[in-house]
């Protein structure tokens, strides 16, 4: 089995992909085109023999206002030799590009993004927008997210205590993308595709994770849901809320997660 770092290449180079190139040359052909976005695997470089090419090319509202009026939206990557698939490749607005107008399952897709052209200036702004999530959004995301987690937790802690390890290790399991969830939001980020994890971890450790810790820690919350390795995360967790003013979701528990997290359990090793 191939592990996280061999199964992708990382020798992928945009320059000397003669795809992307055309893709470029097409869109400062186009006089409708403002922009060329490069998104999915390519974008991060993470490039397998089975990825294909995912773009958005960015056009004037008036330009995607005409192509919608003529119902004749210009097809994009039609001209490449070899043919490629162009189904993932895209006409979009402005307009469209802003927070509230994406669905929020597509979010995540935009903090990989990558400009490969900007006529204006306005493309690299749409981007930048879409790839943080809004404060007041973040707070109210780590509040949701957390109060989850802590819930979850219990709920796992309280089952092992009970000697109920299906519903243990299964509550255990649900935590770990409550604490994603709640990680990532506090930087103001959308929660990564899981299949994307491994190329953002590493913008966490700033909160105290040493590298590859919380790769380790996720999928010990989805295979083991260990009691007593759920306590240490619990308290490191609970600490880095607290310090980023968030302690008070914690104390609606009047101490019970604070008790939970000094119950004794048998070593599981």
């Amino acid at each position: 089995m191939l592990t996280d770092n061999e199964s992708m290449s990382t020798h992928y180079d945009i320059q000397t992909d003669n795809v992307i190139q055309a893709l470029i040359a097409e869109a400062k052909a186009d006089p409708d085109v403002i922009g060329l976005v490069l998104i999915g695997s390519r974008a991060l470089g993470a490039v397998t023999p089975e990825s294909d090419y995912d773009a958005i090319f960015v056009v004037t509202d008036e330009a995607f206002a005409r192509y919608e009026q003529t119902q004749t939206m210009p097809a994009r990557g039609a001209t490449i030799t070899p043919p490629i698939n162009t189904k993932d490749i895209w006409n979009e607005s402005p307009s469209n590009l802003q927070i509230g107008k994406v669905v929020s399952w597509a979010l995540p897709t935009y903090a990989e993004a990558l400009v490969l052209y900007d006529r204006t200036g306005e493309t690299t702004r749409l981007i930048t927008a879409l790839s943080q999530m809004p404060a007041e959004q973040a707070q109210a995301a780590v509040e949701n997210w957390y109060g989850t987690y802590l819930n979850g937790m219990f709920r796992s802690l309280k089952a092992w205590r009970w000697g109920n390890e299906l519903g243990g290790r299964m509550e255990a399991a649900q935590t770990a993308d409550y604490l994603l969830h709640v990680l990532f939001a506090l930087e103001r980020q959308w929660r990564p595709y899981s299949s994307r994890l491994i190329f953002h971890l590493d913008k966490l450790e700033h909160q105290g994770w040493q590298p590859d810790e919380l790769r380790a820690i996720l999928l010990d919350l989805i295979s083991t849901g260990d009691p007593n390795r759920q306590q240490i995360v619990g308290r490191r967790v609970t600490a880095l809320l607290r310090e980023r003013g968030f302690g008070h979701l914690e104390d609606e528990w009047d101490g019970r997660i604070e008790q939970a997290l000094s119950w004794v359990f048998p070593s599981t090793t």
